[in-house]
């Protein structure tokens, strides 16, 4: 495969899509009606006029006469008007179909209804239920398709309190019965809302059941990771003679392992001969989540017609297995063939420009093809936008696209938040928290385990404490991401207890939550503890280590010196755990040899390296001979680290500390003559202190600070203190740069 960055480009077709789509939408809009004065009586005519307008999708030309029409006079019945507000609803347009509903001097059920299932299957659901709770203060009595529309609209908001007083509402009202429509809402109702059981008793007591029944339990039971009760209701519903349809595969296919999956696949090919889009996508699905991208590719390559779900589906398959330049070939694929990609497929191929650097000016291209395409209103779009340039290290382009964006949601907050972390912009992290909250928002998990992870790089306790008292209060405490951010917060700011403590309190740990343990324990000296951390995970056995927990444990050892047990575990690395050992893992183990003063032997593992040793491998061994005054090893490391990054001050500053070590001060003046040649500088020593949850940062002859007179009056108060305690002198001693 070709390079992707030297010969992808964004291709344009002939008549672009976004340039035919602004051409469509100025013809529509320039389209009226010439109504004469007896015209308007005519109702007939201009009835079967609209509805063939709504038939054929013409919405801004039935609109336009709809509205010219009723200027006039003309007065449609609730039936054609109950159409035009259906069409609306089904092509994303609620203000308009919210305005014909206002308007109305008579309203059927039926017209509630519309407005009901119009709002639920618009995203707003909450909305939805309202307008229910409207119909029944202005007198009209529901129906059962009433019911089923207010149902789904609690199923979607998860609010089981409105689902059970709707339920007592149709038994009240003696509508429930055999109606297999109700019950089949129902048990949506229960499954969404978490009490399976309930919904399992309701498909229990039904004395009649259609396919759509199975279905939504199946789902259900999906939905609540009852994987093996979701495949013996399918097998419950082939025994009774119904056959699945798309949907039913798909729900189906969520609860499959490998085999089975394969089994529910070439019964599709032997039953199912209009194999939809839906079927299709389930199955990319579903060999994608079982690690079997070869096979995904095949279903998709075999498909007839393909379009924007299918293509979207391939590609997040592709990016799901870190596959980012097919993905980026098939979105280019896919374009090249006329299709024009929705919000969820930029919101995918975005996501896949965030995870490497080398395609942030794609990812541009990207952003702009976006905004022709009028998609960068849709909060995925942004959301997405926001990711990828807070992962690439566009901070100035992920402000610029936080600013105009005109409905802010928790997402994108979140988004920003953990951008500004990603970027080192820790108290601007915190500070847009802050603000958020103010705001009327409040962070998600993702938002919080960024926050506190900026806590932790801050060292910051006291606004740590503050943020785990927020997720405390928002329910999200145990979630693992915000438990893991915990870990790091608490270990990072000292306080090895807590973080212990809120690792014994969560239900469940991924290997990050004991890494994060690990090398709490790691770092903070207590060896042996991170070493027993590490001896509970493998007892688990549900949990294999990766690279961050050998340098977590081998950092353990090297700070209790336990040599040999240090050489077992990385040898392991390889031979048990398949774990090639990286240039992290070589340093810790130099370092634990520095740290023990067997130096040549640190060094014969440096020149025994399967690859190049790196810049932090002689800076280790630097420093290990700095802190045991061998100065004939540590010029090598020295000339080693300059060699490798001749722009780092730090090969300079600890060569310059070990000649003054051995009172070599013309060797000093030499080192730091080169420095100055170089124009190489050492960056200034910095430090914080935290007062009343403000962060006040210092660096060396620092006198930026609003206080800085009085910081540095009181610093020559207590020099001269100090003089007084060393009976009036104050001996100039010479102190080493430690990096």
């Amino acid at each position: 495969m070709q390079p992707l960055c030297a010969s992808f480009s964004l291709p344009t077709s002939p008549t672009p899509l976004h340039i035919q789509r602004s051409k469509l939408v100025k013809l529509e809009s320039k389209k009226t009606f010439s109504i004469s004065p007896e015209s308007p009586n005519n109702l007939a005519t201009w009835t079967k006029k609209l509805k063939h307008l709504l038939v054929s999708k013409r919405l801004n030309e039935a609109k336009n006469l709809f509205v010219e029409l009723r200027a006039n006079g003309v007065e449609f019945g609730f039936i054609t008007q109950t159409m035009l507000i259906d069409a609306f609803f089904k092509s994303g347009r609620v203000s308009d179909a919210r305005q014909v509903f206002e308007k109305m001097p008579e309203r059927s059920v039926v017209t509630w209804t519309s407005m009901v299932s119009g709002f639920v299957r618009n995203g707003l659901p909450s909305v939805g239920f309202c307008v229910f709770v409207e119909m029944l203060e202005s007198g009209v009595v529901p129906n059962d398709f009433a019911f089923s529309a207010v149902l789904r609209a609690c199923a979607e908001l998860g609010v089981l309190e409105l689902g059970e007083q709707v339920h007592s509402m149709v038994v009240r009202f003696g509508i429930g019965g055999d109606c297999c429509r109700i019950a089949n809402c129902l048990i949506y109702v229960y499954s969404r809302c978490r009490l399976i059981d309930k919904a399992q008793l309701i498909f229990e007591k039904m004395a009649e059941r259609d396919l759509v029944t199975f279905t939504t339990l199946i789902s259900g039971f999906c939905v609540n990771n009852l994987f093996e009760s979701a495949v013996g209701v399918f097998d419950q519903m082939l025994l009774e003679g119904l056959e699945p349809n798309e949907h039913t595969v798909s729900s189906v296919l969520t609860a499959c392992g490998s085999m089975l999956g394969e089994q529910i696949h070439g019964y599709m090919i032997k039953t199912m001969t209009d194999r939809s889009v839906h079927s299709a996508c389930s199955l990319i699905e579903f060999y994608s989540r079982n690690g079997r991208i070869g096979q995904a590719k095949l279903v998709f390559e075999n498909l007839e017609a393909r379009n924007v779900v299918t293509w979207s589906s391939m590609i997040s398959c592709c990016i799901r297995h870190e596959q980012i330049e097919d993905a980026l070939w098939l979105f280019h694929d896919m374009i090249c063939t006329g299709i024009e990609p929705n919000e969820y497929t930029f919101a995918a191929v975005l996501g896949a420009c965030g995870m490497s650097s080398e395609f942030f000016s794609l990812g541009q291209q990207l952003h702009c093809l976006a905004i022709k395409l009028n998609l960068v209103s849709d909060n995925r779009v942004l959301n997405a936008l926001l990711t990828m340039y807070g992962r690439s290290g566009g901070v100035d382009y992920l402000e610029k696209v936080f600013e105009r964006i005109e409905n802010l949601d928790v997402v994108a907050w979140c988004a920003v938040i953990s951008g500004y972390f990603q970027n080192g912009f820790d108290e601007k992290s915190i500070e847009l928290v802050s603000q958020m909250h103010k705001e009327g928002f409040t962070p998600n998990e993702y938002g919080l385990s960024s926050t506190l992870s900026s806590c932790a790089n801050l060292a910051s306790l006291d606004q740590g404490k503050h943020f785990h008292c927020l997720a405390l209060k928002v329910g999200c405490d145990l979630d693992i991401c915000v438990g893991n951010a915990l870990i790091n917060m608490y270990a990072k700011c000292g306080s090895i207890e807590d973080a212990r403590l809120i690792f014994d309190a969560m239900s469940d740990h991924d290997l990050m939550s004991w890494n994060s343990l690990i090398h709490a324990y790691a770092h903070h000296g207590n060896g042996n503890e991170a070493i027993s951390v590490f001896n509970t995970m493998m007892d688990a056995r549900n949990i294999m280590p990766d690279h961050s927990t050998f340098v977590g444990i081998l950092v353990a050892c090297s700070h209790v010196g336990c040599v040999d047990q240090a050489f077992r575990y990385f040898d392991t690395m390889l031979d048990q755990y398949g774990i090639m050992p990286s240039a992290s893992h070589y340093a810790c183990i130099v370092d634990m040899m520095g740290r023990a003063g067997r130096l040549m032997e640190a060094l014969h593992i440096i020149n025994k390296m399967p690859f190049e040793p790196d810049v932090l491998i002689w800076k280790t061994m630097l420093a290990s001979c700095k802190l045991h005054k061998n100065l004939e090893l540590g010029k090598l490391a020295a000339e080693k680290v300059i060699e490798l990054s001749p722009k780092d001050s730090a090969g300079y500053v600890l060569l310059s500390n070990m000649h003054a070590m051995h009172g070599e001060w013309k060797d000093v003046e030499n080192v730091r003559t080169m420095m100055d040649e170089q124009g190489i500088k050492k960056g200034a020593g910095c430090s914080w202190i935290q007062i009343s949850s403000e962060v006040h940062v210092f660096t060396a002859s620092d006198f930026s600070h609003e206080k800085a007179d009085s910081v540095y009056f009181t610093l020559n108060l207590l020099y001269k203190e100090m003089k007084v305690e060393n009976g009036g002198s104050a001996e100039m001693i010479f102190v080493s740069y430690d990096l």
